[in-house]
């Protein structure tokens, strides 16, 4: 296949955005849900925790934490419910399981949560807890193991929805120590479209994929992995082309980071380690490293090019990549026509 990429520092190295940890509370936006800033992820300060989720359709919040209460420590943990932005530097939160008021207060360098002695904290809880915004960590990553792991409202009943994720999925889920039935999963999907609710726990394969992520360096792949197979544009549509006597060119992403490209003859092995944001909607740098060669990384950029088929544009300098090919997730095939190569 020749030498995959020359290294190149693309204009899309820009400022990796927040993260996004998952929380077992979920909160159902009135109105528009995104802000200027996704605040997306979990601060912590000694003894508490703050986690924030931003999707297209809800937002999950949650709390908890350790206080002092006399002798001993109080304990607070709550579900909360993201009623309503008054501005997007004032939101209105309700405790899933009450009605107590509190009120998140979006700054320049902290996030202040206030309330009014709620039901889900013990007595003596002081009503307030200010998270400096550059303490944020990134999602706890899970493998869905189900054919299909729906996800679930984040209601009395858990009732499920319609939309799921399918087995080697990667989805973002914050899991309790005391591990319940269902927790908060997220999934970003490669159009950008963000999913969250309630699934469960059994679905998924939490230790692997953290493992799998510490070797990565943390590298969040969310949204990337699986298998891909090379599309072709035909008038207003796409085609699979079908060769006779090779497999389709694909590549495939696994949740470590471990890529496998498949030119039709032959496949390659490679590592991501590491996605930057572009500085336009849908695109994206992913810096690859050949496993036979780490001495030097290279660029690959990512392009959505249709966000209803699920369409992405990868293109590098030279190598595999360089004609800006299309790939279409292989999950998401069945409606793109098949033309076969007429073989002898």
């Amino acid at each position: 296949m020749g030498e995959m990429m020359t290294s190149m520092k693309m204009w899309l190295r820009s400022a990796r955005s927040g993260l996004a940890v998952l929380t077992w509370a979920a909160a159902a936006v009135a109105g528009a849900q995104q802000p200027a800033a996704d605040l997306t992820g979990v601060y912590t300060k000694e003894g508490a925790s703050l986690a924030i989720l931003q999707g297209d359709a809800e937002t999950l919040v949650y709390y908890g934490a350790g206080f002092p209460q006399g002798q001993s420590v109080g304990t607070c943990e709550c579900a909360l419910v993201l009623q309503k932005k008054e501005a997007p530097d004032r939101w209105t939160l309700k405790s899933q399981d009450a009605n107590d008021a509190w009120t998140l207060r979006v700054e320049e360098k902290r996030l202040l949560l206030e309330g009014r002695a709620p039901k889900c904290c013990a007595v003596g809880w002081p009503g307030a807890g200010a998270f400096n915004r550059s303490d944020v960590k990134p999602p706890q990553s899970c493998k869905v193991t189900a054919e299909r792991a729906y996800f679930h409202a984040p209601d009395a009943k858990t009732t499920q929805r319609k939309t799921f994720v399918v087995a080697g999925d990667s989805v973002q889920a914050h899991v309790p120590a005391f591990e319940p039935d269902f927790v908060s999963g997220r999934f970003v999907a490669p159009n950008k479209k963000v999913t969250v609710g309630q699934l469960k726990l059994a679905q998924l394969n939490c230790a692997e994929a953290e493992a799998g992520a510490e070797a990565n360096n943390g590298v969040d792949l969310t949204g990337y992995t699986g298998k891909w197979v090379r599309v072709q544009r035909k008038g207003k549509g796409y085609v699979i082309q079908k060769p006779c006597s090779a497999n389709n060119p694909n590549f495939t992403l696994k949740p470590n980071g471990d890529m496998t490209i498949d030119s039709g003859q032959e496949e390659e092995s490679f590592k991501v380690t590491s996605i930057l944001p572009g500085v336009n909607p849908g695109t994206y740098a992913l810096e690859v490293t050949r496993v036979e060669d780490t001495s030097s990384s290279d660029d690959v950029e990512w392009v959505v090019v249709d966000k209803k088929k699920e369409i992405v544009s990868l293109k590098s300098d030279t190598g595999f990549f360089q004609k800006a090919q299309l790939f279409v997730r292989e999950d998401k095939q069945a409606g793109i026509p098949v033309k076969a190569e007429a073989c002898k």
